[in-house]
């Protein structure tokens, strides 16, 4: 269990670090030069955003291993060979002379610096490390060995994907011909120790060699200066990732993870992850999670557990469904054929329920008579005996299936061919229940909206509505059995004190379940409200979460500037009447907090922050850009520009935000450390 500590710190994604020794992004080496400034603040915690191998996406989030370590992290400069590199070859010094030209660019041009990194770590590797045992330095090939030794449980895999994924220019594992496409663990294990590929394999290997070996160095100096270093665990891998390649014993890949349709988004999520196959790891006693955690431990004290929901359940979608209508949470509690037949809905009943009926008459306009429209409709559906109605295949899985049908041979013009499309996926979600296993049906999210629903007799919709309620009551101590049983086994078997993103959904158990485990909920000060009551009044976090990691912002939210410098009159109101509670009587600070429209000050963030610490979290992180805003010389011209993500855009300003100065810049700045220890201060001396 966890014992409260007050502590605080900030966070930051390692690229955005900036130091003199790593000027263009920040490197595994840059974290333990961060260490004295943090020091300084009085900080006790670094929170890094995911260090993992996320190849040519620039998204933390978007891993193409649970393990393995982004190569764009490794220090070029401290690797061994570069200077026999540098000072023996023109190209090489051309190659690295350009690359830290760029430290002076505002955002860090991802593309460029991993290709530019790519040529200088292969060049390292084929004229010094993969000569090692065969000239002068064979200590070196005795440690990547005892490396690969240790790594075994991933590491064969990942150099095998990657050495795939580079002969295949980097395109998806599911574009790959065949006999690379699916391949047994002997068969990885055989290409592992193939004479063809054992340069590449090699290559990859020792870049995992190198990249643990610097944020193993980098960790360790925190560890003896007292500073916590808090790592990243996404819970969802791509798709496109050697997991999922390799290990099918952990995922269900005819399933993909989304979230379900709400006020904001009518039709859902679907995020294009896949599912995990919970119930077949935990027949191997979550091993492969177990070994995430393992290998984290190396680096990390602390760990952030990435979308706590879906621990409890994961909203699943079909794969080949392009929204998350037809979803379903994973585990569920679902309504069985024979509860309905006891309730007395026949076999005719239950199949008009969970199978949409097309009627013919709906086509015959678009089809243009009733002989094209059967044709038309028989290559999706069958026909009910001999009435005017359809219903589809067992071949059809999926919206994808539906569109796939080639309807050229009806000579129907082509927006003809969309409404029809458009009128059968209409269809093919227009069912009050979704069976999602033989015999075993779930409620279509929108059930009251069916026509079937609307068919039925008020008798018959209450014993629906009441089978469907009891599966919900259910449901919920389903998925709190599930994440016990995760928790039991990845939280307790290892050493780091554990952090969860519990943001979004709420699950009744949640809560308790955390608290059980020890795991530490996170509290966005700005999301901490009474959205129900009316102007949304804000809530001390503390109410519901002592225990809890306190911040002011996260990676996909505005900045606290960006957030007081948009806000509404009505929530400039409810804040400063929060803060009048919280600090409003003490001398040192302002009556007032904020007034809509008045321009952000460094005395704004000084009263914000220090009203932050006030509150009762166990620990207060918060990204750098908000403690950095007690200066205004950091402060960019435009708020937006500080900014390191915006959810549901995918471009180059995505995740490449840099600090605006060196980290010794920021240790030489005593005023600025002052006021952030001047906050820490008063988060540490919170009495209950």
């Amino acid at each position: 269990m966890f014992k409260r500590d007050y502590q605080t710190g900030f966070s930051v994604p390692l690229g955005a670090v900036r130091t003199e020794n790593s000027p263009v992004i920040g490197e595994y080496t840059s974290i333990s030069e961060l260490s004295s400034f943090a020091k300084e603040c009085g900080f006790s915690i670094i929170q890094l955003l995911p260090l993992l191998d996320t190849g040519t996406h620039s998204s933390p989030y978007n891993a193409l291993s649970a393990f393995a370590l982004h190569p764009i992290y490794i220090n070029i400069s401290q690797v061994d060979g570069f200077s026999a590199c540098y000072e023996s070859d023109s190209n090489f010094k051309k190659t690295y002379d350009e690359l830290v030209s760029h430290k002076k660019d505002v955002r860090f041009d991802y593309d460029y610096i991993l290709n530019a990194k790519s040529i200088l770590l292969r060049k390292i590797f084929m004229t010094t490390a993969y000569s090692a045992g065969k000239k002068k330095n064979k200590t070196l090939a005795a440690d990547l060995q005892r490396f690969i030794k240790k790594e075994s449980f991933w590491l064969p895999s990942y150099c095998v994907y990657k050495t795939l994924k580079y002969k295949y220019m980097h395109s998806s594992w599911k574009e790959w011909p065949l006999k690379d496409r699916f391949l047994s663990q002997e068969d990885i294990q055989k290409r592992w120790k193939s004479r063809t590929t054992h340069t590449e394999n090699t290559f990859y290997a020792w870049q995992q060699f190198v990249a643990f070996g610097q944020l193993k160095d980098s960790s360790e100096k925190l560890r003896a200066d007292g500073i916590i270093l808090k790592g990243d665990i996404p819970i969802l891998l791509n798709e496109d990732s050697c997991d999922v390649w390799a290990r099918s014993d952990v995922f269900n890949q005819k399933m993909h993870v989304g979230s379900p349709p709400d006020a904001d988004n009518p039709t859902g999520q679907n995020w294009g992850f896949p599912c995990y196959d919970f119930k077949k790891q935990e027949e191997n006693n979550f091993d492969w999670w177990k070994h995430r955690l393992f290998t984290a431990q190396e680096f990390f004290t602390a760990y952030r557990l990435d979308h706590i929901p879906g621990f409890f359940r994961l909203w699943c979608i079909p794969e080949g469904e392009p929204t998350a209508e037809m979803g379903h949470t994973e585990p569920c509690a679902s309504i069985t054929y024979c509860m309905l037949e006891k309730e007395g809905f026949s076999k005719e009943r239950i199949r008009w329920l969970s199978q949409p009926h097309i009627p013919t008459e709906d086509f015959i306009r678009l089809c243009g008579n009733l002989d094209v429209t059967k044709k038309m409709l028989s290559l999706l559906c069958n026909r009910i005996d001999h009435e005017e109605l359809w219903i589809f295949k067992p071949s059809v899985k999926s919206e994808s299936d539906i569109k796939s049908v080639d309807l050229n041979q009806f000579d129907i013009d082509e927006s003809i061919q969309e409404e029809i499309f458009r009128r059968l996926q209409s269809y093919w979600k227009n069912r009050t229940l979704i069976e999602i296993r033989k015999n075993a049906f779930v409620p279509y999210y929108r059930y009251c909206e069916t026509k079937a629903w609307h068919s039925l007799s008020d008798d018959e919709k209450q014993k629906l509505s009441t089978l469907i309620q009891k599966s919900c009551e259910k449901q919920e101590s389903v998925w709190k059995t599930q994440a016990e049983a995760l928790f039991k086994n990845l939280v307790l078997t290892n050493e780091m004190i554990p952090c969860g993103e519990d943001l979004g959904v709420k699950i009744n158990s949640m809560d308790e379940t955390l608290n059980k485990f020890g795991i530490l909920p996170l509290r966005v000060v700005r999301w901490c409200r009474k959205w129900e009551e009316e102007n949304q009044p804000f809530e001390n976090p503390s109410i519901s979460a002592q225990n809890a990691v306190i911040t002011t912002s996260v990676h996909d939210s505005s900045t606290m500037r960006e957030w007081f410098e948009k806000m509404s009159a009505t929530e400039c109101r409810e804040l400063n009447s929060f803060y009048e509670k919280t600090l409003g009587d003490e001398n040192d600070f302002p009556q007032k907090l904020w007034a809509a429209g008045s321009a952000f000050t460094p005395e704004t963030a000084q009263a914000f922050l220090s009203m932050c610490a006030k509150i009762e979290g166990a620990w207060f992180i918060n990204p750098l850009q908000d403690w950095l805003y007690l200066d205004k010389k950091y402060y960019s011209k435009n708020a937006e520009d500080e900014r390191i993500n915006i959810p549901g855009t995918v471009t180059a300003f995505n995740w490449t935000w840099r600090m605006c100065v060196p980290a010794e810049k920021l240790l030489e700045n005593k005023k600025l450390c002052k006021n952030i220890h001047k906050i820490v201060q008063i988060h540490g001396k919170i009495k209950i």
